[in-house]
């Protein structure tokens, strides 16, 4: 009977062991499935405050994307090369010099104001003042002393022009009775029974396009201060009809001659059209490169942000094209993209934490390794296109070849910022690497990113365009403006050329249009900026 009991209480105590050890296995699978929910919600939170801080730096931080460029930790495994071009030297210790002022260098004030028209102002004593106080005698005038020099300014001024023609007859066929008369010409304006003559077009042109006033302000403008009564729609249907007489031929050889290039710049931004049937048409940049000869900047609008927009206006290019990451431009044809730099940097940098411990996070050690490439670039700038290229392969390219391996090093957290900027300037790589083939290229595409910025601001003031045609209008009228100043001419006075050409051309030639380019040197001649 004890022996059963025995046998009878192992059986129960290895039942108790089986028991326990389900619940073990049970109790270790939860354990490591909240580990996993845990390490999921840290991972999940990180995110979350990551973008809470990227939001707040973008309403409340500084909108310049700068960090200290001191070289230390894992930074210097990448800095060998640069020791050769004396970029991180250490310069010797000195004592330091004593500090002295700054003098002002004499005669800047008059180089600045020499070419302006010069009125004196003679301030004499009236004649009963002149008397000597002591004797009473006349006191005569011995000499003047120039006290200062100061710029006064004229307020804007409109006054009437009547064209009036002139009519001619010849007397001796008149009294043989045949009939011989002859009409003075008279220039055609560019918008004709209006108002608006060529000058008040192209000012306000300049207050939309180069001051960035919108035509509702125009407006008050206009009417308060010069005391003329035009209303927003008379300048918008100006500006339609002045493209469509002047400025719509000459951006078509603006459009001829970009797809000429062999280098070119592109980038794209949004903008509401009231009539559109979509909430976001856009406007597509195509500018010339750097080096280019015939500067150009053309503002193409459309409704579409599809790649068949670049595709259709660069249908004739073949080269290289400047550009950011977004896939629409694959569907260009027969060009080479080149990625911009300055993109892969700028997520780096949004990745880089905002704890106080971001020293050496890999978000930062790459916008530093980032910035040494620029910095290379910044010393090579006046450098030939030819010596420029030698001097990337030779210490550029071990940069670049260091980077991509270093990215192999660390893990980021996956959905992150930092992982977001790894994948991207990995997909990238190829076509970055293609400023290894020409000297001309350029690390980024901030020349296109200059231009669209014109637009930008401006499109913060005037908010959106009714019509699509206005659309299109403003395009046109902000690629003359800005390829004027591109090729360092006067704006208006470019644009006043036109208005005083294009209309009065007997044919619209390519030959004849041509003439009018603004880096053609009789154009520049006529409308230079500087004053002489």
């Amino acid at each position: 009977m004890d022996i059963s009991t025995d046998v009878s209480s192992t059986n129960n105590v290895e039942i108790d062991v089986n028991v326990l050890l389900e619940l073990l296995k049970n109790q270790t699978e939860t354990i490591d499935s909240l580990k996993k929910t845990n390490q999921a919600l840290t991972t999940e939170i990180q995110l979350l405050n990551e973008k809470l801080n990227y939001f707040m730096n973008r309403q409340f931080g500084r909108s310049k994307e700068t960090i200290s460029s001191d070289v230390s930790g894992q930074l210097n495994l990448f800095t060998e090369e640069l020791e050769e071009a004396s970029i991180f030297t250490v310069p010797k210790e000195e004592k330091p010099a004593p500090e002295k002022k700054s003098k002002r260098k004499s005669g800047q004030k008059a180089e600045k104001i020499a070419h302006l028209p010069l009125t004196e102002i003679h301030h004499e004593l009236p004649q009963e003042e002149r008397s000597c106080e002591h004797c009473g005698t006349q006191m005569i005038d011995i000499g003047t002393t120039k006290l200062r020099e100061e710029v006064r300014f004229h307020q804007a001024m409109l006054d009437r022009l009547a064209h009036i023609q002139h009519t001619y007859c010849c007397k001796a066929c008149e009294k043989a009775d045949v009939s011989s008369y002859k009409k003075a010409p008279v220039p055609k304006p560019v918008v004709p029974n209006s108002l608006g003559s060529n000058s008040i077009i192209a000012e306000t042109i300049r207050l939309k396009f180069g001051q960035k006033s919108p035509a509702n302000r125009q407006e008050i403008y206009w009417r308060e201060t010069l005391g003329l009564d035009i209303s927003r729609d008379n300048m918008t249907n100006w500006h339609i009809k002045a493209c469509h007489h002047a400025l719509d031929p000459v951006a078509e050889r603006f459009k001829h001659y970009l797809n000429q290039e062999e280098i070119l710049h592109a980038d794209e931004t949004s903008y509401q059209v009231i009539q559109s049937k979509k909430a976001k048409t856009y406007y597509w940049l195509f500018s010339t490169g750097k080096h280019s000869a015939q500067p150009i900047a053309y503002y193409h609008h459309a409704e579409s942000k599809s790649g068949t927009v670049p595709k259709e206006f660069l249908s004739d290019f073949k080269g290289y094209l400047h550009c950011d990451g977004y896939a629409g431009y694959n569907y260009v044809t027969d060009v080479k993209l080149v990625y911009c730099l300055a993109h892969a940097r700028r997520k780096f940098f949004e990745a880089i934490p905002k704890n106080g411990k971001a020293e050496q996070t890999p978000a930062v050690v790459a916008v530093k390794m980032l910035d040494i490439w620029f910095e290379l670039e910044r010393n090579w700038k006046e450098y030939t296109i030819e010596k420029r290229f030698d001097k990337r392969q030779g210490y550029l390219k071990p940069l670049v070849n260091n980077f991509y391996e270093w990215l192999d090093t660390f893990v980021a957290v996956p959905k992150s910022k930092l992982a977001n900027a790894v994948e991207y300037v990995r997909k990238i790589r190829s076509g970055f690497e293609r400023i290894f083939e020409d000297g001309r290229l350029e690390l980024s595409n901030n020349l296109a990113e200059r231009h669209i910025k014109e637009l930008v601001i401006g499109r913060k003031n005037y908010m959106h365009s009714c019509s699509l045609e206005g659309a299109r209008t403003s395009g046109v009228i902000l690629s003359i403006y800005r390829t004027a100043v591109a090729n360092g001419l006067n704006p208006i006075r470019y644009i006043e050329f036109l208005f005083d050409r294009v209309p009065n051309m007997e044919t619209l030639s390519d030959e004849g249009l041509d003439a009018l380019l603004p880096w053609k040197s009789d154009v520049q001649a006529l409308c230079t900026t500087t004053y002489k």
